[in-house]
């Protein structure tokens, strides 16, 4: 069990960490759209706030109920096929996972980015805290529905690894945004320095006289 709530407090604290590096961004890149229909960064920022606003909404609540039912509850047993819940919520954070997200999750792209590195930084440290309650196996005893990649019934610890999978997904298209943005850039600067090279016709007439 301690293998099990290490591994989801190690996720918790590489994803965040990562998170809050973007924050730190050129304001350009935060901004940058490949295309209208697509989010940018301070907008998948945004998203990511919200979603764990409502996962977080259901763990702490589990969180609680856990924590009566450990009162009658002497021990807490292990299933052998434990793990493959875990590698199951795995495919959330790949890209070839396709996830239709609901109206309530969608940014506004209005939000103050100080305000969203706040929250997220709360929301860290409320993930956390639920761990250290729920150290020593308590997590198990509350199950709740996951209906996304038909997870079905996630204890705590599922549910917060959950949480930090979809972090992660949105961490690797934040990384493919700032690599189209520095394609993007450097064909601007391409076309720049080809301007700057290349002489004008009056330039190149005033050469033949």
């Amino acid at each position: 069990m301690r293998n099990v709530i290490q591994s989801v407090r190690e996720a918790l604290l590489t994803n965040f960490r990562e998170l809050d590096t973007w924050f730190e961004k050129d304001f350009d890149l935060l901004h940058f759209k490949p295309d209208t229909n697509q989010w940018n960064i301070r907008e998948v920022l945004e998203h990511i706030s919200l979603t764990n606003y409502f996962l977080l909404l259901i763990i702490n609540k589990s969180t609680r109920r856990a924590l009566e039912r450990k009162r009658s509850t002497n021990a807490v047993i292990l299933p052998a096929d434990y793990q493959d819940k875990f590698d199951k919520i795995d495919v959330i954070g790949s890209r070839s996972f396709g996830w239709i997200r609901p109206e309530h999750l969608e940014p506004s792209g209005l939000q103050d980015m100080r305000d969203v590195r706040v929250l997220l930084k709360q929301q860290f440290a409320q993930c956390m805290y639920n761990l250290s309650l729920l150290k020593n196996g308590e997590g198990m005893l509350v199950l709740t529905n996951m209906s996304v990649n038909h997870l079905g019934k996630l204890d705590i610890y599922q549910y917060i690894y959950f949480l930090t999978k979809h972090i992660e997904r949105h961490i690797r298209q934040m990384q493919r945004l700032a690599k189209q943005y520095e394609g993007a850039a450097a064909e601007d600067d391409a076309v720049i320095n080809n301007t700057v090279s290349a002489p004008d016709e009056e330039a190149e007439s005033m050469l033949l006289i």
